[in-house]
């Protein structure tokens, strides 16, 4: 014989009634998205606005009051969420988005030859791209701006090797 729910309950996985009283039933949140928060921490950084973002609400208005712990906590985020290594609020990982290929090179690696190095080509020279990292390295990176572009889409991890795979992270 099945068992009887008393009056009132229904499954929550069935759309039915709960009983009186109990909790909601847990749902996880949907998972932050590291592109939006790279940007947020490059361009919003110093107003905290990429830890508004992440939920975590008392170290954006730290970082709020003291300009991105003048400025060098915004530097820190940067490359933390460029490299993919930072966690939301509730502890789950940045959503790196959809992964192509078999990942071979590592977006971490990849975003500090970028962030420190990449006037000089070495981040194109690794992702595969030997004519473009010369060139890069010919122009000075396109006299920074490429650069700038470069760090961009590696940091929000949309910038795929040279075969067209994603770039590996680990958390």
């Amino acid at each position: 014989m099945a068992q009887q729910n008393p009056p009132g309950y229904t499954n929550p996985s069935y759309g039915l009634p709960q009983p009186p009283g109990a909790p909601p039933p847990a749902v996880a949140p949907a998972p932050k998205e590291q592109g939006m928060t790279y940007l947020l921490a490059s361009f919003l950084g110093v107003y905290g606005a990429d830890r508004f973002y992440m939920g975590q609400t008392g170290l954006g208005v730290a970082k709020l009051l003291t300009a991105g712990g003048f400025g060098i906590w915004t530097i820190i985020d940067v490359i933390l969420i460029g490299t993919g290594k930072i966690r939301d609020v509730n502890g789950y990982p940045l959503d790196h988005g959809p992964v192509y290929g078999t990942p071979t090179r590592n977006q971490a690696t990849a975003f500090v030859l970028s962030y420190f190095l990449g006037t000089l080509g070495i981040d194109r020279f690794y992702l595969g791209f030997t004519g473009l990292g010369i060139l890069k390295l010919l122009t000075c990176g396109g006299f920074g701006i490429w650069t700038i572009i470069d760090s961009i889409l590696i940091g929000m991890g949309k910038l795929r090797d040279a075969e067209g795979n994603s770039l590996a992270y680990d958390m």
